[in-house]
């Protein structure tokens, strides 16, 4: 046995320890031994392994060190011979001590491969390596500088691969001594600073990744000396300025990543020599000027991504390359100017996303019979007209989004897809009842037809058990009849508001126990209050505005009623009666929210993008479209007819951010506990008949934006300090028995005119109804600030359901300020 030199005992299912007195320790001629893919419990022999001093090559990767910490002998320093060392995918948290690290690195001489990825050992990388090393493979917890490769046979690297470390600091200017070096890969770590000149002394390097990183600066023109590389990528960085010129001498290239920086200037058109070019992603930067024809000749191009840019001009008429393209986004520029044809004749393109442009045209009738069949398109934002087309309905097509364009019909009535998953063709200008076939596609998980002007009844066919709708939006159309009787069981969002419906809640909703949004809100539905919503235990919007719903709420049922609630909307309705003392203990969903647990869902696969879900809200009557894409938590009964007193248990909705309760018939005093909603941006308890002092602990709402008291029966001293230092006369204007700051009318003084303070301090206030009386606050607090922050727009202007006035909204937009709050941390997401 004493002279076996290799010995592979890889995935021979070895469980628990090879202890120190193994007979593997007395294989002294052994050379090549690997344990690969086993479960070992501890480090083969232990400090015996020096015993193994023929040892050129030792493979322990995979080998199943998934628990706890793992001793790393110092004595594997003195296996001198040792060529190639492979630790990698193991789990364990290794403990190799700075000083046997450093050895691995600096005593095994003739080391030329170290595997170390997906090893979970927090270690340093010393700042000399062994001169004959060619492989460095990382994802780790390493950690420092990247080191000097200045010793004499440092051109003996091929690679170096330090990604997902924890290095930091510069790329050395040494890093050019490495002649030999093949593949650089430094991806997800902490390095900063400029490219150095010197990395153009890298002429044999075939891949050079430094993707998210913090590096500044611009592209050195030394970047041309590099003529064999293979892949470049630099996205995710912070670099700046024009690609430099001597790019093209880069023709060897298959893939250039620059996306996620800012970069400018124009696109330079070099592109027509690079043929062997697959991909280029250079989206999200501020490159301007047109589309680069050269990029229309290439002919294996699979990939390009120019989105999130400011590319202006039109489109290339014709092009005579692009015939392997598979996808194509050109989203969110300045391109005008006529669709191209070429567009939908690529015989490969499987997506295309052109959408926020201002592309004009029709689009076209047919394509070219060698067409590969779409999968998705998306050309919303844009100006096209006329019909839609027959064959966008294809057997392969899974997602279409043409909406925010200027449609007004469809080719044909008929159509059948069995792939289509997602179609959106929301604000055209579609009209007509909706036919069969949007019942027929049966895989359809989306259907967004809002604002249009669609008409007739909702057809019930919608609601089939076997459907897989969840997003149903049919928003701002002009159906009328009943809501139909069923809805598929799935259901997540349901958008019905702006219609002309009529009738009752469906009680079958109650069976939807995956809904989260519904908006029924602007109809003519006559119906009491639908309590059984109360066990839906997902249900977190739910707008009812602007019907004729009538009677009282009486008391919830359920244990915990709408446990996820936090968009609660009943304003402009008929409702009457007190509310229960308990109405708001256990809106579970408004209580401690935050910004890491948003509780909406959203498709975020590539396919669908990010769908969010919309509501409808009002600001001073006009109502505006807007998409919930983070924590928002409101609670909105104006215009109705409550009584009696405002429910102590409002301050347990501890993370409430906007109070309507105007216009009703609430009694008694404010709630002291309206003290304790500490993210509270805007409370409006105007015309009500409200009596008492203002309780002075409100002054302690830092983040409070907007305040309506007006026309109650309050009295006595308004309260000062933060906040309440900057509301004027408005929030108070119809209580006369109020004093004190910002009146002119003083606490204490019986001989003053009241005659004349009540027309100062009501000089802005209107009798009746008025919405032109608004508060703003001056601290930290801002209602908008954080709309703008955690939502996204559809149209030009915010909206909210309280009914404020539009001008304010203008004061707070102009302030451009950023709140600030004490939340836990959210977890960083990439969505592409």
């Amino acid at each position: 046995m004493g002279h076996v030199i290799g010995l592979d005992l890889s995935s021979s299912c070895l469980k628990g320890t090879i202890h120190a007195n193994s007979s593997l320790k007395k294989l002294g001629h052994l050379q090549r031994l690997s344990l690969a893919f086993n479960m070992l419990d501890g480090f083969p022999l232990g400090n015996n392994i020096s015993e193994l001093s023929s040892l050129t090559h030792l493979n322990l990767s995979h080998s199943g060190f998934m628990e706890g910490e793992m001793q790393i002998p110092a004595v594997l320093s003195n296996l001198s011979k040792l060529v190639s060392l492979d630790l990698s995918w193991n789990f364990a948290e290794f403990q190799f001590g700075l000083t046997t690290f450093t050895s691995l690195l600096q005593d095994l001489t003739n080391l030329e491969v170290l595997l170390l990825n997906y090893v979970y050992a927090p270690f340093e990388l010393p700042k000399n390596l062994s001169s004959s090393l060619s492989a460095a493979v990382g994802e780790n917890f390493l950690t420092g500088t990247l080191p000097n490769f200045n010793w004499s046979f440092s051109g003996s690297i091929l690679e170096l691969d330090f990604s997902n470390t924890d290095i930091f600091g510069k790329l050395p200017d040494s890093i050019g001594n490495l002649h030999s070096l093949l593949h650089l890969n430094i991806w997800y770590c902490h390095l900063s600073g400029s490219i150095p000149e010197s990395v153009g002394n890298l002429t044999a390097i075939r891949e050079l990744r430094l993707p998210d990183n913090q590096f500044q600066g611009s592209i050195p023109e030394a970047f041309g000396n590099l003529t064999a590389i293979r892949e470049l990528e630099l996205s995710y960085n912070s670099f700046t300025g024009n690609i430099p010129s001597t790019i093209q001498k880069l023709n060897k290239l298959s893939l250039i990543s620059l996306f996620s920086n800012n970069f400018e200037g124009s696109i330079p058109d070099i592109f027509a020599n690079f043929s062997e070019l697959d991909s280029i992603y250079f989206q999200s930067n501020n490159f301007t000027g047109p589309f680069p024809d050269s990029i229309a000749t290439l002919t294996r191009f699979t990939e390009l991504e120019l989105q999130n840019n400011s590319l202006t001009g039109s489109l290339p008429s014709n092009i005579s390359g692009l015939q392997e393209l598979q996808q194509l986004d050109l989203s969110f520029n300045y391109f005008t100017g006529a669709t191209p044809l070429w567009l939908f004749h690529l015989p490969s393109l499987l997506s295309l996303y052109v959408q926020d442009n201002q592309l004009t045209g029709k689009l076209p009738n047919e394509l070219k019979s060698n067409y590969v069949e779409y999968f998705n398109i998306d050309l919303s934002y844009n100006k096209l007209q006329g019909e839609i087309p027959d064959w966008m309905f294809s057997t392969s097509m899974g997602r279409l989004d043409l909406s925010h364009n200027f449609l007004t019909g469809f080719e044909k009535q008929v159509w059948h897809s069995d792939s289509l998953q997602y179609l959106n063709l929301e604000n055209n200008f579609l009209q007509g009842p909706l036919h069969q076939s949007f019942c027929d596609m049966m895989n359809l998980i989306f259907l967004i037809l809002a604002q249009n002007n669609f008409s007739g009844s909702i057809p019930d066919c919608l609601g089939n058990s076997n459907s897989f709708i969840s997003i149903l939006d049919l928003r701002m159309n002009s159906f009328h009849g009943e809501i139909p009787r069923f809805f598929p069981t799935g259901l997540q969002y349901l958008g019905l508001y702006g219609n002309q419906l009529r009738g009752q809640v469906p009680r079958s909703l109650v069976n939807c126990t995956s809904l989260e949004a519904l908006d029924l809100g602007n109809n003519k539905l006559n119906d009491t209050f639908p309590i059984w919503l109360e066990k839906l235990p997902n249900l977190q919007v739910l707008i009812l505005k602007s019907n004729l719903f009538h009677g009282s709420i009486g008391d919830l049922e359920s244990e915990f009623p709408f446990p996820e609630l936090r968009i609660f909307d009943l304003s402009f309705n008929g409702f009457t009666g007190n509310l229960s003392s308990n109405f708001f203990k256990s809106f579970r969903g408004m209580i401690d929210v935050y910004e890491e647990y948003t509780g909406i869902t959203r498709a975020t696969n590539r396919t669908y993008r990010d769908y969010l879900y919309h509501v409808s809200l009002v600001i001073k009557g006009n109502e505006f479209d807007m998409k919930i894409t983070s924590i928002m938590t409101s609670v909105d009964l104006s215009s109705n007819r409550f009584e009696g007193d405002i429910p102590n248990s409002i301050g347990n909705l501890s993370s409430l951010v906007l109070l309507n309760l105007s216009h009703n018939n609430f009694r008694g005093p404010i709630p002291a506990e309206i003290a304790k909603l500490h993210e509270l941006e805007a409370l409006d308890l105007s015309w009500n008949r409200l009596v008492g002092e203002i309780p002075g602990p409100l002054s302690s709402l830092t983040f409070l934006e907007v305040l309506n008291l007006s026309y109650n029966h309050l009295a006595g001293r308004i309260p000062i300090g933060k906040q309440f230092n900057t509301f004027p006369n408005d929030s108070y204007c119809g209580n006369p028995d109020l004093c004190g700051f910002p009146l002119s009318k003083e606490c204490g003084n019986n001989n003053e005119s009241l005659l004349e303070h009540d027309d100062d301090d009501d000089s802005f206030c209107m009798s009746g109804f008025t919405w032109e009386a608004v508060v703003i606050g001056y601290g930290c607090g801002m209602i908008f600030g954080l709309l703008i922050g955690g939502l996204m727009f559809l149209l030009e202007k915010p909206k909210w359901y309280m009914n404020f006035a539009e001008d304010i909204a203008q004061q707070i937009f102009a302030k451009k300020r950023t709140r600030q709050k004490k939340r836990r941390q959210r977890r960083g997401l990439r969505i592409n």
